[in-house]
């Protein structure tokens, strides 16, 4: 029943085909315990889209938000003088046709740019399915983590995107501050550190008070922190203080709904108590399996699953420089990485931290990179 195309999505192939759109071809079955097999959370899904209508949102001034379409990220578009400016990418091609023939329902204007908040799968994946020849902007770090993809196209983790997408690497990639002008409107654009992902890019309209904030506002009171892939809860705090502090009053999240400036405060306090409450307990001895019983944090399920939670993170964040020093140690000692990841006891790792490298590995990798060693 199912052919075998050319693209891959999270371990098994998603491609467009002139009759269907997608293709999917075999998915490896996940260890014991897991969430359902990804391929048939990916069958399921794409069922879902192939019939759920994309819902347009008008906000103000030419600005619209594109709801999640069956669990699918958030989007946005600004309707411009000449052309169309699109937030994120998204990940499959049925959502982004119908975001498409929605857009041409509102103006003639062709879709010219796309600016993309981060480089998770689901926020770029999809940039095969735009038109050819649009521009696309990032940070520094998503366009090297797509830099990346065109020589290993796992280093994102499972979720693979067509071939196609060395045709989209962005153009113009934004280090700190930039302000930009396109099709009439003038747009920030702002990188203040690693906080959800290293390269999170925060998007404001300051003629319409609005943010598109991508994954950077949590799905839940806590943040989502990859910290497999550069992010940190201290970088989050503050590009959140410095998200608050812009003129606006509408923030659009990667996922779920619209928030307010005082509901984005709140979570900021919550997230820095609940930080102050995980550092006490370190500072008292107790190991991580202490600090998630102290704060009865609940067993994750679904796709809480395929990450780590907000305590994991946290905890060891806060740790990390004590860790450094003692693998440091281990390396001028002459240890190896396999000898080091016995002595440090690291924990085995979370759902989609497996198709990374761990703390450990990054770290030794660093500093025998810089010692020229091993």
């Amino acid at each position: 029943m199912r052919k075998k195309f050319r693209a891959a999505v999270i371990g098994m192939a998603l491609v467009c085909t002139p009759l269907t759109g997608v293709g999917l071809a075999s998915a490896q079955t996940p260890p014991a315990g897991e969430s359902p097999p990804m391929h048939d959370r990916i069958v399921e899904q794409l069922r879902k889209l192939a019939n759920a209508p994309v819902n347009v949102v008008p906000l103000r001034g030419g600005a619209y938000w594109v709801p999640s379409a069956t669990g699918s990220t958030n989007g946005g578009f600004i309707i411009g003088d000449k052309g169309v400016i699109v937030i994120d990418a998204q990940m499959f091609k049925p959502t982004i046709d119908k975001m498409l023939a929605e857009i041409a329902k509102i103006t003639p204007n062709p879709v010219t740019t796309i600016i993309l908040t981060h480089s998770d799968p689901d926020h770029i994946n999809g940039l095969p399915f735009w038109p050819r020849g649009v521009e696309v902007i990032s940070t520094t770090e998503t366009k090297a983590q797509i830099e990346r993809m065109l020589v290993n196209p796992k280093v994102n983790g499972e979720l693979l995107p067509t071939p196609e997408i060395r045709d989209y690497v962005p153009r113009l990639a934004i280090t700190g501050k930039r302000r930009i002008v396109r099709n009439g409107v003038t747009i920030e654009l702002l990188h203040i550190a690693p906080a959800h992902t290293d390269g999170d890019l925060v998007i404001y309209l300051p003629q319409q008070k609005i943010v598109y904030a991508g994954d950077l506002t949590p799905l839940g009171p806590y943040p989502g922190i990859h910290t497999f892939k550069g992010g940190s809860l201290a970088g989050w705090i503050a590009t959140m203080k410095a998200m608050l502090a812009l003129d606006a009053d509408t923030y659009i999240p990667g996922h779920n709904d619209i928030l307010s400036k005082a509901e984005l405060q709140r979570r900021l306090d919550a997230t820095i108590a609940r930080r102050a409450e995980i550092k006490a307990m370190i500072e008292k001895g107790m190991t991580l399996e202490q600090v998630k019983a102290a704060l009865h944090d609940p067993a994750p399920s679904g796709e809480g699953a395929m990450f780590p939670g907000f305590t994991e993170n946290t905890y060891e964040e806060l740790k990390a420089p004590s860790e450094r020093a003692k693998i440091k140690s281990m390396i001028a000692k002459g240890m190896t990485l396999e000898q080091i990841k016995a002595a440090v006891h690291e924990r085995a790792p979370i759902g989609l931290e497996r198709q990374f490298p761990s703390f450990v590995e990054r770290t030794y990798r660093q500093l025998t990179a810089r010692n020229g060693s091993r």
